[in-house]
């Protein structure tokens, strides 16, 4: 869970004074039609009494985003142009067919520092939820950018669990690059009631990632590891999932509609 923070538009439209520092900001110069390579793997651990069950499960694809400027802000639009899918369990692989999902629109708006509101999700087929929460990629995807410039060595917090680093800015043909790092940690607890009793659910969520971001061209490219538990009251049961993503921004033409 996220607390989503929304500018008024003309934020997004203010130049900034020349020579002055610019914050990193998703827009539609930098999003305007990009495809992002994505592979993620993850394993998760649960137990509920007696019995101990590890599968890993895993996904590659190619994400295509198209972004612009809208009056309710930036307007993003992304589908998968590419995917495979995979679970793998004591004795069993499973690779559904992701066929049933390939073009259908994720729609929704972003704010300039990386928070996303849908607006609405593709049809995922029922065999495609047995591994992956389709329905949330948007939301878990762009990684998280500071409101205001970032001096290498400096750091930047929310006051909500989230914190950026700035590093050392990288050289590359196309200019240099700037890099940075982020933690996010959350938890809470919730009542799911159950019969005539209620049994308490903790859950706990810490994701670390790192960013490389180019002046007027965007994110490049980035990585994140998540480990999210669930455990529930008086030892019950527990399930936690360790899961690394990387992400790199493809060169070539955007596709069209």
């Amino acid at each position: 869970m996220q607390v989503t923070r929304w500018f008024p538009l003309l934020g997004l439209l203010a130049l900034p004074a020349r020579g002055a520092a610019q914050a990193p900001a998703y827009d539609a110069r930098t999003l305007g039609c990009v495809r992002f390579a994505e592979s993620v793997r993850g394993e998760v651990r649960s137990a509920f009494g007696s019995v101990r069950r590890t599968e890993t499960v895993g996904r590659d694809g190619i994400l295509v985003v198209r972004a612009s400027l809208d009056s309710a802000g930036l307007s993003v639009e992304a589908w998968y142009d590419s995917l495979a899918v995979f679970r793998d369990g004591p004795g069993l692989r499973y690779a559904p067919d992701a066929e049933g999902i390939l073009g259908g629109r994720y729609r929704g708006t972003l704010d300039p520092h990386g928070d996303y509101l849908a607006a609405s999700v593709p049809f995922v087929p029922a065999a495609l939820r047995e591994v992956f929460d389709f329905t949330r990629i948007p939301l878990q995807f762009f990684p998280p950018l500071p409101p205001a410039p970032l001096g290498p060595g400096r750091e930047w917090s929310d006051g909500a669990g989230l914190t950026m680093w700035r590093l050392a800015d990288s050289a590359t043909s196309g200019g240099p690059v700037s890099r940075y790092r982020w933690t996010r940690r959350e938890a809470w607890e919730e009542g799911v009631a159950t019969g005539d009793s209620t049994v308490f659910v903790h859950r706990s969520e810490v994701e670390e990632g790192s960013l490389q971001w180019q002046s007027g061209g965007g994110p490049l490219a980035w990585s994140r590891t998540v480990v999210a538990g669930v455990e529930l009251s008086g030892g019950a049961g527990r399930t936690e999932m360790t899961q690394q993503a990387t992400v790199r921004r493809l060169a070539g033409a955007c596709p069209g509609p």
